[in-house]
């Protein structure tokens, strides 16, 4: 599990994990986030959106509200089906892979079913998903 910082109060969060089960998948978010809860010292009612792929979960904590929850963590799970980007510094990471788009000296690529061949080398990159994806497409080029 990789835990990214966007604010004091939001966190991205990559989820690495084999055959999650689609069935229970809203458990096993909850179990995730309990199990951090702690350590992020997490209170109060977040909006939770959620990136289902082969690869794993890519999860992001947005703090919507804490008034009315002091001690306690409230969660409003969506599970969306859009795109994840990985993004490198090194092309030689993603070279075998189609549509690389290219700006600025980084490399992007779609995270779908062909990226099984990376996987061994993602502690190279980020990844990236939600509103960052925006921004790929609006300032990339297809290489």
């Amino acid at each position: 599990m990789k835990i990214s910082k966007i604010n004091d109060t939001d966190y991205k969060i990559y989820y690495y994990k084999d055959n999650i089960n689609k069935d229970c998948l809203y458990d096993r978010i909850r179990d995730i986030i309990k199990s951090i809860q702690k350590r992020l010292k997490l209170k109060g009612f977040y909006k939770v959106v959620v990136f289902y792929k082969k690869i794993g979960l890519f999860i992001q904590l947005i703090h919507i509200d804490d008034n009315l929850y002091k001690n306690i963590l409230d969660l409003k799970i969506e599970i969306i089906d859009d795109d994840v980007y990985f993004k490198t510094s090194d092309y030689f990471v993603i070279k075998d892979l189609s549509n690389i788009r290219c700006f600025d000296n980084m490399y992007y690529v779609l995270v779908n079913d062909d990226f099984d061949r990376v996987l061994d080398r993602i502690e190279f990159g980020e990844f990236l998903f939600g509103y960052d994806v925006l921004e790929i497409i609006d300032k990339t080029y297809v290489i």
